[in-house]
């Protein structure tokens, strides 16, 4: 574990140095010791802070701030860390020969319904209200649409209101892949005229699979294989999941929403540096 969290500090600061990031320094915990900690503690403690403190306190850093100063410190970086997460996935990006990519999406639910209005971080909106199709479940909260390797590492992903249906959804992502990849998903994401003109305009293949009905057929050995390459991605959503404590303890939608993407960059990291 405090090797993991050397890695992680280091390269986080060296990136800092090479983006010539700017901060005070007299701060009692930089920039960098505050983003090894929030990932720290989504990768072995829940995402509960005050663990991850009292952890990096006694083994890593010798001055660690405290609970509430830290949260408003994590908040505070939140678009640097982001940043961190875009510029690792654009080297991903350019040295993978496959040029495959998968898009799919994940519930990731704040309550059931039953517990709907008692609920105090997000509004009383139908549009929270999602479907989990591979569950048989309704729930509420968000979905995040992700797009990965073929090695099962994310390179984007964006959060949006569990009632968007993925062809909705998709729109969010930037979807900046490299000039002749593809990019395969299931057939929720079908968009005739958004296949046509990502393929006019950036000469990307946004390759879903085809229903039964559908009016661009094709052959049965491209089914058998997007069906294959598919259970890759639900495997990563597998482990993602299981990293995901069932109570995300949050007084915010900000805050929230952050802790869920912290888990989201530290499977990255993890995936890249650990294994």
């Amino acid at each position: 574990m405090i090797d993991n969290a050397v890695a992680i500090y280091c390269f986080l600061d060296d990136y800092l140095k090479a983006i010539n990031h700017q901060q005070d320094k007299q701060r009692m915990m930089n920039d960098a010791e505050i983003m090894t900690t929030a990932l720290l503690a989504a990768l072995y403690f829940g995402g509960n802070h005050e663990r991850a403190l009292c952890f990096v306190r006694a083994h890593v850093f010798s001055r660690v701030l405290k609970k509430s100063r830290f949260s408003r410190r994590v908040h505070a970086i939140d678009e640097l860390l982001h940043s961190v997460f875009l510029s690792v996935g654009e080297i991903i990006k350019q040295f993978d020969t496959r040029m495959e990519y998968i898009m799919d999406s994940f519930p990731v639910a704040l309550c059931h319904n039953i517990r709907i209005f008692g609920n105090r971080i997000l509004p009383l909106d139908e549009e929270y209200r999602g479907k989990c199709v591979s569950k048989s479940q309704y729930f509420y909260g968000f979905r995040v649409q992700v797009i990965a390797t073929v090695d099962g590492v994310p390179v984007e992903f964006a959060i949006v209101p569990g009632s968007w249906h993925d062809s909705k959804g998709m729109h969010a992502l930037s979807m900046n892949l490299p000039e002749g990849s593809r990019n395969i998903s299931d057939s929720a994401y079908t968009d005739y005229a958004f296949e046509d003109l990502l393929k006019e305009s950036e000469n990307i293949w946004h390759d879903t699979e085809r229903k039964c009905n559908s009016k661009r057929t094709e052959p049965a050995y491209r089914k058998y294989y997007k069906s294959r390459i598919r259970k890759l991605i639900e495997s990563m959503f597998a482990q993602i999941t299981s990293m995901i404590p069932r109570k995300i303890h949050a007084t915010t939608i900000k805050g929230f929403l952050l802790k869920v993407k912290l888990f989201i960059w530290n499977f990255s990291f993890k995936k890249l540096c650990f294994q």
